[in-house]
Order: C-alpha cells, then sequence, then structure tokens
C-alpha cells in the first residue's frame, strides 16, 4: 500500500510505522518507543506525543477504510497490525539469506536500508547489520563461481576492509594471471587496517598472500633450506623414507625417536632433502635445528630463529614472537635432538601447531615429545644379515663397505670376509654409528679381526640372551674408545667440555699439553670427531652420544673441574679480545665473530656463574656489546642479571655490568629500570672504585638520565677535571643534556667546548666516550615541525677521541636542525660523514650518512638524501646491526613520502614496523608508528595520522623514555587526540623549552573564550 511523503503530517509518525515494521514480530514496547522518539521527555508527556503520533498513523496507513488493526497499544505493547505480520522486504532478504537461498536475497535487495535516516541511531545499527549481510551473500555466491569478480567487487563496494571478499579478490586476480594485482590488493588491505583500526589481517589472508608471494618466486631460484652438504653417502633407508614422507602432514608433528647412534639425525636430513624442489616442496624453506648443544630451555625458541636466519625475540616471550612471526609461513622445522628439552620442546610445538598451521614439525628424540597430535615413528636398525645369500644388498653391509672404503678405498666385499662382515652387523644390531665406528678400523684391522674383538666386547655385557640396541651400541662405543691410544683418549675426553663446534686453535688452547693437530686428525680418521667446514676455517664437532661418554671419559678421570675451567678461561680471553672497550685508538665492531662461538660462550658463562662468580662478571661485561649488537637483548639482560646476583661485591667492574645491564633494559623498552641501575653503579663505584672510578660512574649515570628524567648536576663534576678525557666527557654530557631540553643555544655552546676538548685528548687512547645519538628529532612537514623516529637512543658504543670528535658534529647537526638551520645542520653532518670515512668507522659512517639523508630530506634534496640513506643501509647490513637497518628502512619511507610516493612510503616503514613486531621490539615498533603517522601527514589524512600517533603513544607509554612520549603525545594532540595535559607535564618536569611552549600553545587554544558583558 504506497503511501505518498506529503501525507505524512507528521515526521514521527512514518517512523514509529519504520520501528515497528523492522522490529522482531513487528511490535515494541511503549517505553522502547518513547526513549527512541521522546528520549529525556517526561513520561507523562512523551506518552501524549505517542498517541497522537499513533493516530496520525493510523490514519494515514488505513487511507479510506477502517483504521482499527493498524498500530494496536495493548498492555504497553505498541503493535503495528493486529491482523498479523505485515510483508516487508528488509524482513524477506533475512529469511531467504538465513535459509541459504543466496540468488533470492540477491533479487529481494533494495539497496541501503532507509537511507533519509542515515543520521537515526535506530536506523544506523540496523542498516549495517543488513549491509554485512548482504556481503556475505555476495561472498557465498562468488564462492560457488557464479560471476566471482562483479560479486566481489560488489562486496568491497560496501565494505572495503570485508577480508572474505578481499581474499577471493585476490584468488580471482591471481588466477588470471594478475599476481601483482592481488597482492598489491592484500597492501591496501593491511594499509587500511592499521590506519583505521591498529590491526592487522586475520592469519588466513596473511596466509593467502604468503602463498602468493612463494608462487611469485622464479622456479629456477633454489629452495630455501639450512640443510649443509652431506660429508659421506646415505646409505639404504629407502622404506624409511617413504614412511617418513607419508607420515609427514603438514602443519602436523612427527617425531623419529629410537636410541642415540640410530640414525634418527640423519633420516630427518635425507627425508627432508628429498622434498626440497619437489612436489611436496616447501616454499618457506626447510630449517635444520640443531638442539643437542642448547641446555637452558629458555633457548630453544630462539635457537629456532637462529637456524631460520631471523634475530631473536628482544621481549620477554620468545615463543609467541616465533609464532607470530612463522603464522602465515609455509616451512619444515626439523628438531633434531629434543630428549634433553622435553618440555621446552613440547611447549613451541604446541605453540606452532597452534598458530602456524602451515608450518610442520619433524622433531628427532630419544623418546616423543608426547603432546596431542604428534605421531612417532620408530627409527629401525638397518637390515642385517642371517647368512652370506644376497649380503652386498643388505643394508647394513652396504653402509659397513662403504664406510670402510673411505678409510682403504682398496676394500672388496668377497668371499673371503663376507662371513666377518656379516657377523660384524649383526653383532652390532644394523646400528648406523656403530657401523661406522666399526668400519673406522677397517684402516689397520680387517674384517675377522674387528668381529672377534666385537664379540669379546659385547660379552662384557654381562648375561646371556637378547642385548638391547643401547647396550650394542654403548658396546660399541666402549670397544672404540679402548682401541684408542693414551693420547687419543685424553683427546676426546676433554672435547667434551666443548658446547657445539669448535676450531683447531681452541681445541690447542684448552686440552692441554697434547699435540691436537696430530691426535684430532687420527680420532676425526676413527669417525669419533666430526670435521665441517665454515667459510674458510675447519671447524670439529662430537656427536652427542661420543659427547656423553667422551664426559663420564672425563668425570672418571678427575679432570671435569679443571678443564671445564680451562673452557671458561679461553672463552674468557676469546670475549675480552673481541670486546670494543678493550681497544685503543678507533674502534671497529665485528659483532658477528662471535656468532660461530656463541653456544661455547653460553657454556662458559653457565660455568663462571655456578663456580667463579668474578669470571662470571668479567664474561658479562666483555660480551654485553655483543648481545646488543646482535639483538639478544632478552638473553643478554637475563645473564646479566644471574651474574650480578651472584656477584654481590661491589667493584668497579661489577658498576660497569650495571650499566651494560640498563642499556640492555633500555633497547628492550624498559626505561624504567634505568634510573635505579644508575643509582646502583654509582654505589658500586662509591664503595670499591678510585676518584675517578666514580666520577666515570657519575657520567654514565647522566647519560641513562638522558630522555627519561632531568640529568643530575652531580654528574656534571668532570667538567674542570684534570684529565682531558673526563672534561670531554662532561662536556660532551652537558651538551647532550642541553639538547633534550631543547635549549639551542647552550647546546651549541657546550658542543664547541666538547669539540675543543676531544683535540686535546690522545688518539691511541681507549674508548671512553658513550656515543649517545638524538632519537627524537623535528622534521618540517605540511607548514610545522613534527616528531620522527630517525634513529635510536643510542647508548651502547664507547669511542675514543676521533670517532667521539665525529659523533659530536653528527650531534651538533640536531642542534641547527632543533632551531631550523638546515644549512648549518647539513654542512655539519656532512663534516661528521668525512670524519668517519677517514677514519674507516663502518658504524660511525653508516651513522652519520644516515643523519645527513634526513638532513637532504628535510632540505628538500630527494635525490642526494636517497643516495645517502642506502648508502647506509648497506653499511648496517653488511655490519650485522640488525636494528639500524629497520631505522634506514624507516626513513627511506619517510623520504619517500616527502618526495610525493606515499604508497612507497608506507611500504618502507610498514616493512620496519613488521620488523619490529616480528622480535617483539617495544621501541623499534613505537618509532615506526609514529612514522607511519608522519607518512599520512604527507599525505594528507589527519584522520589516520591520528590513529597512528595514538597507537605510538599507547606503545611509548609503559617504556619510561619520556621526551619521546612527550613528543609523541603532544604529535596526536595536535592531530585531534585528547592529552595536552599529560604531554605538558611531561615537558615541564624534563625542561624542554621548545615542546613546553607548544604544549603551552595548545592549551591556550583549547581554553573556552570569555565574553565580556557590557
Amino acid at each position: 500500500m504506497p503511501v505518498r511523503d506529503g501525507e505524512w503530517r507528521l515526521r514521527k509518525a512514518r517512523t514509529v510505522v519504520k520501528l515497528l515494521a523492522l522490529a522482531a514480530d513487528q511490535r515494541m514496547h511503549r517505553d522502547e518507543v518513547l526513549e527512541l522518539l521522546w528520549p529525556g521527555r517526561e513520561v507523562t508527556s512523551a506518552a501524549n506525543n505517542l498517541h497522537q503520533v499513533l493516530h496520525v498513523a493510523r490514519r494515514v496507513l488505513s487511507g479510506d477504510g477502517a483504521s482499527g488493526e493498524w498500530l494496536k497499544l495493548r498492555d504497553d505493547v505498541v503493535v503495528l497490525h493486529a491482523g498479523g505480520l505485515v510483508e516487508v522486504d528488509v524482513l524477506e532478504f533475512e529469511r531467504l539469506a538465513r535459509e541459504g537461498d543466496l540468488a533470492g536475497a540477491l533479487a529481494v535487495y533494495a539497496g541501503d536500508l532507509l537511507p533519509e535516516d542515515r543520521f537515526e541511531e535506530w536506523a544506523g545499527r540496523r542498516r549495517e547489520e543488513l549491509r554485512a549481510t548482504f556481503c556475505e551473500v555476495l561472498v557465498d555466491l562468488a564462492e560457488r563461481g557464479e560471476q566471482p569478480g562483479d560479486l566481489l567487487q560488489r562486496a568491497l563496494a560496501i565494505d572495503s576492509r570485508h577480508e572474505r571478499a578481499v581474499r577471493g579478490l585476490m584468488r580471482q586476480l591471481a588466477a588470471e594471471g594478475r599476481r601483482t594485482e592481488a597482492l598489491a590488493r592484500y597492501e591496501q588491505l593491511r594499509d587500511d587496517l592499521l590506519g583505521d583500526y591498529g590491526t592487522d589481517p586475520d592469519p588466513e589472508t596473511r596466509r593467502l598472500y604468503r602463498e602468493l608471494l612463494a608462487v611469485e618466486r622464479p622456479a629456477e631460484s633454489a629452495p630455501a633450506h639450512n640443510l649443509g652438504a652431506p660429508l659421506t653417502s646415505f646409505v639404504g633407508r629407502e622404506r624409511e623414507i617413504a614412511d617418513v614422507h607419508r607420515l609427514l602432514v603438514r602443519g602436523g608433528l612427527l617425531t623419529l625417536t629410537g636410541v642415540g647412534g640410530a640414525g634418527k639425525t640423519r633420516l630427518a636430513d635425507e627425508a627432508a632433502r628429498r622434498l626440497i624442489g619437489s612436489v611436496l616442496a616447501y616454499p618457506d624453506g626447510v630449517w635444520f635445528v640443531d638442539l643437542a648443544r642448547v641446555t637452558d630451555p629458555r633457548l630453544v625458541a630462539d635457537t629456532v630463529a637462529a637456524a631460520l636466519g631471523l634475530e631473536p625475540a628482544a621481549g620477554s616471550d620468545p615463543v609467541r614472537t616465533l609464532v607470530g612471526r612463522l603464522a602465515t609461513s609455509t616451512a619444515m622445522l626439523i628438531l633434531d635432538n629434543c630428549e634433553h628439552l622435553l618440555t621446552a620442546c613440547a611447549e613451541l610445538a604446541v605453540a606452532v601447531r597452534r598458530g602456524c598451521p602451515g608450518v610442520t614439525l619433524l622433531a628427532t628424540s630419544r623418546e616423543p615429545l608426547h603432546v596431542p597430535g604428534e605421531v612417532t615413528f620408530r627409527v629401525p636398525s638397518l637390515e642385517v644379515p642371517f647368512d652370506t645369500e644376497g649380503l652386498a644388498q643388505l643394508s647394513s653391509v652396504r653402509l659397513f663397505v662403504d664406510r670402510a672404503r673411505d678409510v682403504r678405498p682398496d676394500f672388496e666385499l668377497d668371499d673371503g670376509n663376507a662371513a666377518a662382515v656379516a657377523e660384524i652387523c649383526r653383532r652390532l644390531d644394523g646400528i648406523p654409528l656403530a657401523l661406522e665406528l666399526a668400519a673406522a678400523r677397517m684402516s689397520h684391522l680387517e674384517p675377522a679381526e674387528i668381529a672377534s674383538r666385537l664379540t669379546e666386547a659385547l660379552s662384557l655385557l654381562g648375561r646371556r640372551g637378547e642385548v638391547t640396541r643401547h647396550a650394542t651400541l654403548r658396546a660399541a662405543l666402549e670397544w672404540s674408545h679402548e682401541l684408542l691410544s693414551d693420547d687419543e683418549q685424553i683427546l676426546l675426553r676433554r672435547l667434551s667440555v666443548f658446547a657445539g663446534s669448535f676450531s683447531l686453535a681452541a681445541a690447542e688452547q684448552v686440552c692441554g699439553e697434547l699435540d691436537v693437530l696430530d691426535c684430532l686428525g687420527r680420532i676425526v680418521d676413527k669417525s669419533l670427531v666430526q670435521f665441517e667446514r665454515a667459510g674458510d676455517s675447519s671447524r670439529y664437532r662430537l656427536l652427542e652420544t661420543i659427547r656423553q661418554l667422551a664426559r663420564e671419559r672425563l668425570v672418571a678421570a678427575g679432570e671435569a673441574d679443571e678443564f671445564e675451567a680451562e673452557h671458561c678461561r679461553h672463552f674468557l680471553r676469546l670475549a675480552v679480545e673481541q670486546d670494543p672497550d678493550g681497544t685503543h685508538g678507533i674502534v671497529v665492531e665485528r659483532p658477528q665473530l662471535l656468532d660461530i662461538d656463541h653456544d661455547n660462550l653460553r657454556a662458559a658463562l653457565t660455568w663462571a656463574v655456578r663456580h667463579d662468580p668474578e669470571r662470571a662478571l668479567l664474561l658479562g661485561v666483555s660480551l654485553w656489546r655483543y648481545w646488543l649488537a646482535r639483538g639478544h637483548f632478552v638473553e643478554g639482560t637475563d645473564w646479566l642479571d644471574r651474574i650480578l646476583a651472584v656477584a654481590s661485591q661491589p667493584s668497579p667492574v661489577r658498576a660497569r655490568a650495571l650499566f651494560a645491564l640498563a642499556v640492555l633494559q633500555g633497547r628492550r623498552g624498559t626505561g624504567e629500570r634505568l634510573l635505579a641501575l644508575g643509582e646502583a653503579g654509582v654505589a658500586d663505584a662509591e664503595r670499591s672504585g678510585t676518584p675517578a672510578d666514580l666520577t666515570w660512574a657519575r657520567l654514565m649515570q647522566g647519560m641513562l638520565q638522558l630522555g627519561v628524567a632531568p640529568v643530575d648536576e652531580i654528574a656534571l663534576w668532570g667538567l674542570k677535571d684534570e684529565d682531558p678525557r673526563i672534561a670531554a666527557t662532561a662536556r660532551w654530557l652537558a651538551a647532550l643534556a642541553a639538547s633534550f631540553r631543547e635549549d639551542v643555544g647552550l647546546a651549541r655552546e657546550w658542543f664547541a667546548r666538547c669539540l675543543d676538548s676531544l683535540r686535546l685528548v690522545d688518539p691511541s687512547a681507549a674508548p671512553f666516550l658513550p656515543a649517545v645519538t638524538l632519537c627524537v628529532p623535528l622534521a618540517p612537514v605540511a607548514g610545522t615541525t613534527v616528531p620522527v623516529f630517525e634513529e635510536s637512543w643510542l647508548l651502547g658504543r664507547r669511542v675514543g677521541a676521533v670517532q667521539g670528535h665525529a659523533y659530536a658534529l653528527s650531534a651538533l647537526g640536531y642542534v641547527h636542525r632543533l632551531a631550523g638551520d638546515l644549512t648549518d645542520a647539513r654542512e655539519t653532518v656532512e663534516s661528521a660523514v668525512e670524519e668517519f670515512g677517514r677514519i674507516d668507522d663502518a658504524a660511525g659512517l653508516a651513522h652519520a650518512l644516515n643523519h645527513l639523508g634526513c638532513v637532504e630530506r628535510d632540505a628538500g634534496l630527494f635525490e642526494a638524501a636517497d643516495k645517502h640513506l642506502r648508502e647506509g643501509l648497506r653499511l648496517r647490513e653488511q655490519l650485522g646491526d640488525r636494528r639500524a637497518e629497520n631505522l634506514s628502512l624507516a626513513n627511506l619511507g619517510l623520504l619517500a613520502a616527502a618526495a610525493g610516493d606515499v604508497a612507497e612510503g608506507r611500504r618502507y616503514v610498514r616493512t620496519a614496523l613488521d620488523r619490529g613486531r616480528a622480535v617483539d621490539d617495544g621501541p623499534g615498533v613505537g618509532g615506526a608508528l609514529l612514522n607511519l603517522a608522519v607518512v599520512e601527514l604527507f599525505a594528507g589524512d589527519r584522520r589516520r595520522a591520528q590513529v597512528f600517533a595514538s597507537r605510538a603513544v599507547e606503545e611509548f607509554e609503559p617504556q619510561g623514555f619520556l621526551r619521546l612520549e612527550a613528543w609523541t603525545r603532544l604529535f596526536a594532540v595536535s592531530l585531534g587526540s585528547p592529552g595536552a595535559e599529560a604531554a605538558h607535564d611531561l615537558f615541564r618536569r624534563l625542561g624542554c623549552r621548545i615542546g613546553l611552549a607548544r604544549a603551552e600553545a595548545l592549551l591556550s587554544a583549547a581554553k573556552p573564550v570569555r565574553r565580556s558583558r557590557s
């Protein structure tokens, strides 16, 4: 029954009909109607209005007929039609959609609900529900293959963030060969979700994106994996490999079990190797994780990350971080030697299976992990002969003959030795490791002699009857050990103190008065030590089964304490040699050189914490720069906390450890501990050190206060010290403090004095100056200046006078930028670049190039900025400085946005954000969010900029870096967020002049204007 608009005398008469038509059972309680139509009005007045509205509506609906059935009010319930439900197109659409009649639902959908009521809240909610239902109908129809492209585009026109529709369109585009467009559609969704809601696409959408990326990888490129080239041939096991392939399920867990030496590791390696490049290939790689050398369960997740070539987690939950990074991957992880870490491996397996449906786990262990869904496969022995018939075809015989030829190339299986070889294989129960050890004796024994000696060895097991595989392997190991010469036995047991691999030089230093080179070669020939290549160097390692036997022999010989201590002494020397603080003149950092011995350093620390706290302290202060540079923030803080707990006596070295812990804590985004650790470091120096030690400690305390609190004036006592290093450092601190307070004139004055002082210091002096960088300069954007996260607060590096002079020049450039003087800033930072270049300091040069590129961006010199930022990134990648790489990427994004390519800017900064999130790096994540806000401001989208700035505030607030938080808050306020008072309070507390003036201006502008009465 059509009703012309002009017939409705009262707008609310029409509204009440709409409300009832859309209500459940087309009826509503009177009070609900009153609240919707006349909210807040007195009940009697509103009720009178309702009666008038119902009267008008009845007359319109009934036309010339009787109105008695329309709009009845009975028992405080208003009913649209007393005779039953009225047909409504919206209700019909909902019914058809609910019953699965998608074509029917599509036909009756007439567009947005009540567009004339677009500003009514009651209509808006229902309208959004109907739009969502219609989108689901469109996507469901598209998935049935009915004009999918058009239907998906219609759905996305209604809701551009509808993830099922986006996935469907991505698949459609990829199927049409338009993969680039499919990937771009995902990136648009990702940016929209992050900008509007601060969230990422759901795991299924991210997984599809990764699959499309994997398909895009050129077919001829080598699949990703870290499986090393096998040093010996793989013999037999064809049936077992087929079984492993059959049992491997995408997203599943298969555990190969069996005694040590059964060949679990080699079977897992070969089974995985044969999948590379096959139709079952894993596009994100096959990754072998050696857990034999890991003794701390807390390091399992980071060990997996390292095997994948990923940096370690920076947050407190490495498993969660790893799962987040693998969530969209299609990969295989081989967890080798889990038996001593069962709980940690089980927890990791459960987390990966829940959060990473595309990741397959293949574990090796002497016992199952005992987690839900685990499939176990007990690795059998190689097939053994019962007689000499068909002997050469049996895998156990083939393995023995193959390994015998490694030491005796002319050996052939013949009638004369067949019986003895068969006896050896039977005696050793087809256990691969036992067979390889026996075959290694073929260089000087005949098969019959080996068989005879094995018979004697096995008879020593005691009783007659069935001998277990474990006992058989044990007997073979014992037999092989007894055949070693005295010096070989001594060396083998002493080598058990190494964790993971070791170098020849390390073995010579640790293992005492032996001819290690000759003796080690002989043990390698006997298959008791494995040889492997690491670049241009040789490394050695003991299989875990052999290492355990050797360890028993070391303890039995009463040598365990002596050689574990010697192992610790050797790796302490290595750590001290690689500690940049121990150098003189130009500091050159190569932290990656310690990666190969990371497990041995952990073993040395473990022993020292238990037995020698002072040595543990020296190890900690020598390694903290390595942990910082390589991203091991969590591990480093854990070690230093443990060391400080056992080394409780105050000393200058302990004070250094406290300051080292503070820097690592700051890098993790826990700035609230910095002040307490600084005070503790000063207290230790005061109780145990010289006046110079105390002065240095106060200076370091002042450095820790930068950005988190006003600098204590007592830290500046060294300004007039006779030691030029102390005077220069004190002036450096005074200049930095003035910079953080944004006192441009005073900062320039102190930097000039600092530069003068540094020229007076002996260039060959040991490192003394903390190389602090300012992390939040102000950059010009859209007619104002805003904070940007160009560099993190770097306090980990100490340098000498020459490098310090270059760092001071770069820092002075920040001051010129605060003053708005980009010409002086560029000239000053160019001088820093030249100085770092002359002294061949790659880390300093990368920092200065990064800074120069940012200055040139602000000056509009985009081509020069791009050149310098990319050169800085290249250097940081060579240095392995993962933190700094992310900063360079973010700065390239800011540059792209400033130059007009906002999409490229988002891409770069988003990459930095993803990498920061991947390792739970709080400061890195907050900085990337701040930079994304700036990118959106370059794009002119203040609403999205506000969302990102607010997210950055949330990220920075718990970290304790007050100036960073204050500027980010103020930026968010300028975009429309609340919080001006909080920013003002922080600036006032820190004494930041520019920030305080801006905050006061914003507060003044926000105050209501009082009009005078005349």
